[in-house]
């Protein structure tokens, strides 16, 4: 070669010697971070790797003490709900027991009320039986205190007004019998009949204490003479005497014998003073010879009220009552009222 070429040869070659030294020196500058960087990187990955395998003991034994808590917790809850759960089933029983108590004595009081029940209503029973045996006895005597007091009102021939007789007369509106109405029972149809009983007797009661069957006078009644024939005490010829003559003193007292008005109160012939009462029925009575009248004519009189004194006035020959009983103004004995009297007061 010569020596320009030569020359530049060796430029080139200076020339690339620095190009390649300077390549070095930049690979060498990148070369330095990188070797500075690795050790880093290395410590770095170690302490992650540290950190992971502390995380993931921590994290086990954390997690076990979580689970032994949690089962701790469990157990606890578990416990505590069985406790819970025992305790509401001690409730439940006494409950229970309570309620099986207080059943038990329910059915006791229960059976207790039907035994009383039963107690009462066999007492019930019994006294309905005696209440019914008494009103059959009461029903009884009134039927035959009414029959008797009837029969001795027929002897003596006493006409009883129309509206105390025979069936009285009924009526009404007619008021059907509703579903399910019952019938009245056997006590209150006694009890009906009773009541009828009673009316009925109330009416003959009624009756008799317009019949005169009371005694004139106070005590035991002396006939000195008797009703009928005899021989008058005054013209001693026989006649009829209409009356019957009773023993006593002036100024005892009269009574009337049975409840009326007054028609006649004064003098008349024969009787002396005469008082005679109206009974209604046709019944009437007369009493005579009295000394003294104390009742007025229209007056209504009561069985056993004053109406005068015995006295001796009029066709007499002494102090006496002469006392009669008349049945449509007919002259009827007036023992017989006395002696009806006399049976209806021992009854």
């Amino acid at each position: 070669m010569s020596a320009p070429s030569a020359s530049v040869t060796e430029r080139q070659r200076s020339s690339r010697q620095p190009r390649k030294s300077r390549e070095r020196s930049r690979s060498s500058k990148r070369a330095a971070p990188q070797s500075a960087r690795r050790p880093f990187f290395k410590y770095g990955l170690i302490g992650a790797a540290v950190w992971l395998v502390a995380t993931v003991v921590y994290y086990f034994a954390f997690q076990r003490d979580m689970v032994t808590r949690l089962m701790d917790e469990q157990t606890e809850m578990q416990l505590s709900y069985e406790d819970r759960i025992a305790e509401l089933r001690s409730r439940l029983d006494r409950v229970m027991s309570q309620k099986l108590l207080d059943q038990q004595q329910v059915e006791q009081r229960v059976n207790a009320l039907l035994q009383w029940q039963a107690r009462i209503s066999r007492s019930l029973d019994k006294a309905e039986q005696k209440q019914t045996a008494t009103l059959s006895d009461l029903e009884e005597r009134i039927n035959l205190r009414t029959r008797r007091i009837q029969t001795i009102l027929a002897d003596l021939g006493v006409v009883k007004s129309s509206r105390a007789t025979g069936p009285g007369a009924t009526g009404g509106p007619f008021v059907p019998v509703k579903p399910g109405q019952t019938d009245t029972s056997a006590f209150e149809t006694q009890l009906n009949r009773i009541n009828a009983s009673n009316a009925q007797i109330d009416r003959v009661e009624q009756t008799v204490l317009t019949v005169p069957l009371g005694s004139p006078v106070i005590g035991e009644t002396d006939m000195t003479s008797p009703f009928g024939m005899r021989k008058h005490p005054i013209f001693r010829r026989m006649a009829i005497h209409t009356g019957i003559d009773l023993r006593g003193d002036t100024g005892e007292p009269v009574r009337a014998t049975a409840t009326g008005k007054v028609t006649i109160a004064g003098r008349q012939r024969g009787y002396g003073n005469m008082v005679e009462i109206s009974h209604g029925n046709g019944l009437a009575t007369r009493f005579g010879h009295l000394s003294e009248i104390s009742v007025k004519v229209g007056q209504v009189v009561r069985i056993g009220e004053i109406v005068g004194s015995i006295g001796s006035t009029g066709l007499s020959t002494g102090p006496h009552l002469h006392y009669e009983t008349r049945v449509n103004g007919q002259p009827v004995d007036p023992q017989k009222f006395l002696r009806a009297g006399v049976s209806l007061g021992d009854e």
